[in-house]
């Protein structure tokens, strides 16, 4: 087992294929890849790898930790089930009670250079069962996965979770569902499908969401210009990127602008997020942070 500890700019972290990580970044941007496809993961986020070898950089000041060891010693950690049918990679907000033994381990291993113990063991078996508890999001999903066997629906949710992997790192970007489909194996109709029934949502519907909540974004909180923002996002001018911006949102980008700093000015934030402001154009109820 490694507890491995980054701060600064410029450190590198390789974890090879077979291993099981999980990455908390404590302050700053971490930039973590697999492939040919890198992702970011801010500020108080955690990952969940398994699927294959995965880099860690930090090229700007950053503060993170990671723990990883190959799959099979987490198979091997007792009092519990075997972790390789249980553990789904997943990117989330971390909560306090899988920091609790992030941080412990990473401490005991910083300060104790002595072999494995007893109480390593243990803090990783703290670790296994924090990330199983704290992925009941990601289990309610994979019993929603056709298969009969519990193996079976596993795998069909870690290739439907590679699919949103791909939509999430390509924000920027109009993947083709053709391109989608193939990472998992499916025709294109069956992978809307199949994913409509375990995420409630196309993947152009989450690929379009995305797109909304990084539109507003940009919009509220840079100094971007609105050109600038509708290039990023690839639209094919900053008129087509203004009228999408209002069909979704209800105002336009200089209304948004001008509301995020007078919230700026008054409370020293920039007021609704993107989901409360889909929310109030849809008529549901939102509530003012």
């Amino acid at each position: 087992m490694h507890a491995t500890v980054g701060s600064g700019r410029g450190s590198r972290l390789s974890i090879p294929a077979g291993w099981i990580s999980i990455t908390l970044v404590l302050r700053g941007v971490l930039e973590l890849g697999s492939g040919d496809t890198p992702w970011q993961l801010t500020s108080r986020h955690q990952q969940l790898w398994l699927d294959g070898g995965v880099r860690l950089v930090s090229r700007t000041p950053c503060w993170w930790l990671c723990v990883s060891a190959p799959a099979q010693l987490w198979r091997e950690l007792p009092h519990g089930t075997p972790c390789d049918t249980s553990l789904i990679p997943a990117e989330t907000l971390c909560p306090l009670r899988l920091a609790r033994p992030l941080v412990h381990i990473a401490r005991t291993r910083w300060f104790d250079q002595d072999s494995d113990t007893e109480n390593v063991v243990d803090n990783m078996v703290w670790l296994r069962d924090a990330i199983v508890e704290h992925q009941d999001t990601q289990h309610q999903q994979m019993d929603r996965c056709s298969g009969r066997t519990a193996l079976r629906r596993h795998q069909t949710l870690l290739r439907l979770l590679r699919v949103q992997h791909l939509i999430r790192c390509n924000v920027d970007d109009r993947i083709d569902l053709t391109r989608l489909a193939a990472i998992a194996n499916y025709s294109p109709t069956h992978l809307i499908r199949v994913y409509r029934e375990v995420f409630g949502e196309t993947p152009c519907e989450y690929a379009a969401r995305l797109r909304h909540q990084r539109a507003w974004e940009l919009v509220r909180s840079t100094d971007m210009s609105v050109c600038e923002i509708a290039d990023a996002l690839g639209f094919e001018s900053e008129s087509a990127f203004c009228r999408a911006f209002k069909h979704a949102f209800g105002c336009t980008t200089s209304e948004a602008r001008r509301g995020a700093r007078a919230m700026i000015s008054v409370h020293g934030h920039v007021g609704l997020t993107c989901d409360e402001a889909l929310k109030i154009r849809t008529g549901e109820p939102a509530m003012m942070l």
